[in-house]
Parts: C-alpha cells; structure tokens; sequence
C-alpha cells in the first residue's frame, strides 16, 4: 500500500510541475517552440511515446484527427508478484501473489478548450476500448508456521497449500476517461496524464490444494459469486511522447 500511494503522488507532482512549465513555456518561450505544437489537443502531426501506470508500461501512437479531436493507439504489460501476511482462521499465512496483464487499446479523445490555452489547453475526454490478450491472477496460500496437534507440530509444508486462480476471458473491454494529452515540454517532446475505467468481463475462480488440505477446493463457486461485481479496473497512467515533425 505505501508503493501504491507512492506512485499516485509521483503521478500527481509530476502533472502539476508539468502543467506549470506548459503554462510558463507558452506565455515567454513560444519562440522556441513552433505554433503547431499548441494547435492541437494531441500531439501533431504524430508522436510516439512511452508510458507507464496502473495497468501497466508499453508504447503508445498518437494522431490528431482535426484541432479537437485525436486518436491514441497503445500497448501495455504489467507482470506484478508480492508477498503478503494476513491471518485465516486466527492462524498466520502467507500468500504469494502473482498477476499479469496484456492488452492493445484504441481510444478516441476530444480536447474542448485547446484554443483557449492555460491549464486547461490539454485537458479532454476519452472513449474507446481495449482488448485484453491476458489478464489473470494466482494466489498461493500456505501457513507460516506449523500446525499443533496435540503435542504434534506439522509442518506448513505437509498441512499443504491452497492455489487460486482468478481470470478475466480474452475479449474487448470498454473504456471512458480524461486526461491531458499535450502538455508540452519542448519542440518536440510532450506529456499526458489519464484517468479513467475499463469495465471487464466476469471473472471465473479456480482452485487447487495440496497435501491436508486436498479437499478443501470447496470455495472456488463462493470466492467467484463473491468477485463477479469487481468488474471495474482503474487506468491512472503517465506517459511521454515524441513528435516526429515540427
């Protein structure tokens, strides 16, 4: 948790540093940078960038369609593994924790207020979808110390463990957002911030046990009744673009 809230306060420091410096270039160093950087709500006439966020880093291709209106082409991966203490049944366990994510996303963007300059020049709203190709989690459960009997201790290793796997099917997935897609930072380079939902698929459970606890996969219709509602994956996203002409 203290990562992830790390991570939000970059995102957010960054943005407004950012926007400061887009705001102050615009005022007293249009000069150096030509009139068609500030014409369109996207980068103009084409960019390519990187980017990094919540579901993941990956490259992404801008390219306006008109002063307002602009398209965003991109493709993200994230591989996520941790390990995590929590107590089941007033015995401590660990689970280790993987995910992964895969997808290409198409998003069409519309910045209202370009003309108007300021903060708000770069400011628009997104529609669009993305296609997940993978995204899917596991998670390892075992005791962390051994399990008394009696006088008898068994080991976490001989009680066993209990794997699940939570995964959303490979399909399109709907998308609605803002952001800010053309802060710019020079002649060439440029920044965006997005914020905004994909709505998923319902997601299916499986589970597997070992040792002991090889009957215990009674669960996995309960944990997945449990999960179909957590159908709402947040995108919070900063990346950096490079224009290929002035």
């Amino acid at each position: 948790m203290k990562n992830k809230n790390s991570f939000f306060v970059m995102v957010f420091l960054a943005f407004f540093v950012l926007s400061s410096l887009n705001t102050a270039t615009a005022q007293v160093g249009r000069y150096k940078i030509p009139q068609s950087a500030y014409a369109y709500g996207y980068p103009s006439p084409l960019s390519l960038g990187v980017h990094m966020g919540t579901t993941g880093f990956g490259v992404h291709v801008y390219k306006p369609l008109a002063t307002k209106f602009g398209l965003r082409l991109g493709a993200s991966y994230m591989p996520f593994q941790t390990e995590i203490a929590g107590t089941y049944s007033n015995r401590d366990v660990v689970s280790n924790t993987k995910a992964k994510s895969g997808n290409v996303s198409l998003l069409a963007g519309w910045t209202p207020f370009v003309n108007s300059g300021g903060f708000f020049r770069s400011f628009g709203l997104q529609l669009g979808a993305a296609y997940f190709f993978q995204l899917e989690g596991n998670i390892e459960t075992r005791l962390k110390n051994p399990y008394k009997y009696g006088d008898i201790q068994v080991s976490p290793e001989l009680v066993g463990t209990i794997n699940t796997k939570v995964n959303w099917k490979e399909t399109i997935n709907p998308y609605v957002g803002l952001g800010w897609q053309n802060i710019i930072i020079d002649s060439r380079f440029s920044m965006n911030v997005d914020l905004g939902c994909y709505y998923l698929s319902k997601p299916s459970v499986a589970m597997e046990a070992t040792g002991l606890l090889e009957e215990n996969t009674n669960n996995a219709a309960i944990i997945e009744r449990n999960m179909e509602n957590y159908r709402y994956l947040p995108r919070v996203e900063v990346g950096f673009s490079y224009r290929f002409w002035k």
